[in-house]
């Protein structure tokens, strides 16, 4: 056999078998796709979502009253779109503070002292001025020395982005700026109306709207 013909039928014999190893690769990814598959969908999520602690009182009473009366094994399309539809309301800042980081000067905080700044940062009845007021003493009585230091930093930060933020609705046309208030206003009003809510009431507005989507 000559030099040139052992490495043709090498040649070949790689590529086989690297052809082999790529088969194996695709049917072995193939397979744990299938098997990921699966198990996402045998796994619905179907229960109270974990961060559900973390809301606001009026979100968190409302989230627990739609899975209030699930039963393992049951459907929970209807829980998890009427949770997601709660979780879409949420303000921006409330949202930045239950998905997103929490600010630096809390990274190292107690659970509880956690929740004492989470009770003024969630509270929709404050104006910007007096919820900085009453963040500040909050800080000044219970954080260190660093943790002071890190909340002086993100509330200079605030304070700047508050007042680009003011700017910019000031700059809206009367028209924008009437509606902009007018929603802002309609999300005060329906937190404080979820918040107020007996759990007799949720669960037949909640009835209502299922009854009203099957319909559809």
């Amino acid at each position: 056999m000559s030099v040139l013909c052992y490495y043709q039928i090498s040649e070949k014999k790689n590529e086989a078998e690297s052809q082999t190893m790529i088969t194996s690769v695709i049917l072995l990814l193939l397979s744990s796709s299938y098997f990921f598959i699966e198990a996402a969908k045998s796994s619905n999520h179907c229960a109270v979502p974990p961060f559900v602690g973390d809301l606001p009182r009026a979100e968190n009473k409302e989230i627990l009253s739609i899975w209030k009366d699930y039963k393992s094994g049951e459907d929970c399309s209807d829980q998890r779109r009427e949770t997601q539809q709660v979780i879409d309301n949420l303000p921006d800042e409330v949202r930045a503070m239950v998905f997103g980081r929490l600010p630096s000067f809390l990274n190292d905080a107690s659970t509880d002292v956690k929740k004492m700044f989470r009770v003024i940062m969630y509270n929709r009845t404050m104006n910007y001025d007096v919820k900085k007021q009453e963040l500040s003493k909050l800080a000044e009585q219970i954080l260190n020395k660093k943790q002071l230091t890190d909340f002086k930093r993100y509330l200079e930060e605030r304070e700047r982005r508050e007042r680009e933020f003011k700017e910019k609705v000031n700059n809206l046309s009367p028209a924008a700026k009437e509606a902009y208030e007018k929603l802002q206003r309609l999300k005060a009003e329906r937190a404080k109306i979820m918040e107020e809510m007996t759990d007799d009431v949720r669960k037949e507005l909640r009835q209502l709207f299922r009854k009203s989507k099957k319909r559809e």
